[in-house]
Formats: structure tokens, sequence, C-alpha cells
């Protein structure tokens, strides 16, 4: 009799606590097959930092692909004399995106992506920070500070990404990409700059250069993201407690190519990023 109770008293408990975790099914948003891209699902972007000459791009659909590519050049600055080191002059960034207007609010984006060639080039003698060239799947999901959301001002609104990526400073053979998350509040109307105020970005895995890789973000609706690569164990990843959660200012969200450049480099080691990457089978899950 005691083991019949206990049974139930499992069941019951199952079935409270399965709608607290209920996820609406994953619906494709697009699958590139095509023959152009859809300007009622699509819009594009092009940005490039103070100092940042952004020379190539592409933007197409091949193979029935997204194929997205950037090469960019960062500035540089006349040395008379040996440079001394810095410990960190920051970067500059040249990205191109094809931006996706997912209306509603949601809880779940992903995408397969493989990253067909990657250099970054940076001056380690003069500037400390690496030059990145990456590839990423980007969503703004919330507000943390503004009740009212502020159409066109990204002010603390917060975005999740994963960010496919070779930095000109990593200890891995040339083949090797690193794949990271982020969780980051904006701090300008543009978001150009951006903090975490939380945990610094978890490496979710690593990758061949060429080879397909399936990235996914979760959003529970409050205080947690859950970050994933492939079959890799999941990333939790815990919103800080002085945030709040109010309506984002728009749902703008992206697959992109981006290249953050090693700023203000001698002239004779002009920092370069290359990205080219395809992107396929865009799925999107809203809040049931």
């Amino acid at each position: 009799m005691k083991s019949k109770i206990c049974c139930f008293l499992i069941l019951l408990m199952a079935l409270l606590c399965a709608p607290a975790n209920a996820q609406g099914p994953f619906v494709l948003y697009d699958d590139f097959n095509s023959a152009l891209m859809d300007p009622d699902k699509w819009t594009s972007s092009e940005s490039r930092g103070v100092g940042v000459t952004l020379l190539e791009t592409v933007r197409e659909l091949h193979g029935n692909r997204l194929l997205l590519g950037a090469r960019a050049f960062g500035n540089t600055v006349p040395i008379s004399s040996p440079p001394t080191p810095v410990p960190s002059m920051g970067t500059r960034s040249g990205d191109v995106n094809s931006a996706f207007g997912v209306t509603q609010g949601f809880q779940s984006l992903r995408v397969s992506v493989k990253v067909g060639q990657a250099q970054a080039t940076g001056c380690p003698d003069f500037n400390a920070t690496p030059t990145t060239a990456r590839a990423r799947l980007i969503g703004f999901y919330f507000n943390a500070v503004k009740e009212i959301p502020t159409p066109g001002d990204r002010t603390h609104d917060v975005l999740a990404q994963i960010r496919i990526q070779r930095a000109s400073n990593s200890p891995d053979k040339s083949q090797i990409l690193e794949v990271y998350g982020d969780v980051v509040r904006c701090l300008d109307q543009g978001c150009s700059s951006a903090v975490t105020d939380g945990p610094s970005s978890p490496l979710l895995g690593k990758i061949m250069l060429g080879q397909w890789a399936t990235v996914q973000i979760d959003w529970n609706g409050n205080r947690v993201f859950n970050l994933k690569l492939n079959n890799e164990q999941t990333v939790v990843y815990e919103i800080p407690l002085s945030w709040f959660v109010y309506p984002v200012s728009s749902h703008w969200n992206a697959l992109g190519v981006s290249n953050r450049l090693s700023a203000n480099c001698p002239v004779n080691e002009r920092a370069m990023g290359y990205v080219e990457a395809e992107f396929d089978n865009l799925f999107v899950r809203l809040f049931p």
C-alpha cells in the first residue's frame, strides 16, 4: 500500500511540474532553399568601427545555404621608435549581418553553421588584445532596466550570442576553432559597446574548420540561458540579480560574421581578420 501511495505522489509531482518546463515546438524559419532571400524575413547590415577598413564582403544564397563573408583591416599608427608593449588597447570591429525579424518574443534559436575560412592577425608586441574572426548567432531577448521600451534605442537591451571564432593568439592548430557563449547588456543606443555584469564568456567547446556544427540558445523567460554546441554538455548562464526582465526595444536578431581587430598596430603589423561561413536550417521556438 505504501508503495502505491509513493508511486502516486511521484506521478502527481511530475504532472504538476510539467507545465513549468513546457516548451513549444521548434519552427523552421528558413532553410535557404529559395532562389532569393525573402525580404519579408530578412534585412541586412554592415558596420565598421572607427579605424576599420571593411574591404571584402559576401552575403548571398549559395548551394541552398546562406553564405556570409568579410575581410577587414585595422588602423595603424606611425612608430618612430621600437613600440612599447601595451597590456590592452582594445579592438575595433567590422561586421556583416543578415538580420531576421521575429516580431514575437521567442524562447530559443538554433542554426547549423560551417566556418570554411578564418584568419586573424594582430600585433602582440604592441597590443595584447588579439584579433578574432568569428561567425555568430545573435538574439536580443529583453531589456534589463527600462520598463517601457524605446524603439531604436538598444541601451540596456540584453543579447545572447554564440560565436565560433579563431583568435590571433590561439595556441591551437590552425584548423581548430573555439566556440563561446555570451550574455551581455548594451551600453548605448546602437549597442556598439556592452558589458556582462556577470560571469565571463563560457567556452562551449571546439570544432574543426570546415566542420558543420549546430548551436542553440534557450531562454527560460526569466534569469537563465542555456547555451549549447552539438551534443556537448549544455552551459547554464544565470543573469545578474541586478538585471530586470522588461520588453526589448525591438526583436532584432541575426546570423553574422565579424572581425574584431587589434587596435592601433604599427604600419608593418596591420591587423587583419577574414571569415567565411555558411548557415543552414534556422529554427525558432516561441513561448507556448
